[in-house]
């Protein structure tokens, strides 16, 4: 535990979140981080496009384990939409929340990618994220850079560090964070 000058005790940071504009590297770099750390550590999930020769067509879910759900598709015909995309909540819900719950209670490093418009179109997964941030589990994940009131909230978190990616800083961030990431883990 980290002191002040005056004596009161500081939360040292154990919420490591990547911001940055849309295809910067975010998952990419989250996927490295999960290789690095090995999957005996980390249990949550990432989020990847769904493509085809025309571009993105939608997202998916994949555990750290390998596991997937698709999340949104541009041919859902939810009435939930994010963009162009059909949001399918209840899939959402009943993979990730259960991903996460999962993580929490066997895994010392939790992935959360990302922690997004669609993904808080989720009640179950705004509260289990909350907690997981105010609680002791080092927690990797992305968010985005436009403001949303739950998301800021969790931003402007003390437990929160919060790590802009860029075209000049994307290559060279993941060593430092990875060393921040395992004193945070040696320190539980």
């Amino acid at each position: 535990m980290l002191a002040s000058r005056d004596g009161e005790r500081l939360e040292a940071k154990h919420a490591f979140l990547l911001t940055g504009e849309p295809r910067i590297g975010k998952t990419t770099m989250i996927k490295q981080l999960i290789n690095a750390i090995g999957p005996d550590l980390c249990g949550g999930f990432y989020t990847e496009e769904i493509t085809n020769s025309s571009g993105r067509i939608g997202f998916k879910c994949v555990s750290v384990c390998g596991e997937s759900v698709e999340i949104a598709h541009v041919e859902n015909p939810s009435s939930t939409r994010i963009g162009k995309y059909g949001m399918d909540v209840e899939a959402f819900e009943d993979f990730a929340v259960k991903i996460l719950e999962d993580a929490l209670s066997s895994k010392k490093i939790i992935i959360i990618d990302e922690i997004g418009f669609m993904q808080m179109l989720s009640s179950s997964f705004q509260k289990i994220v909350q907690e997981m941030i105010i609680g002791s589990r080092i927690v990797l994940g992305t968010i985005p850079l436009e403001s949303h009131p739950v998301i800021d909230i969790i931003k402007y978190r003390k437990e929160v560090r919060i790590i802009s990616m860029n075209a000049s800083n994307r290559d060279t961030i993941s060593e430092t964070l990875l060393k921040d990431m395992m004193k945070a883990v040696e320190g539980e």
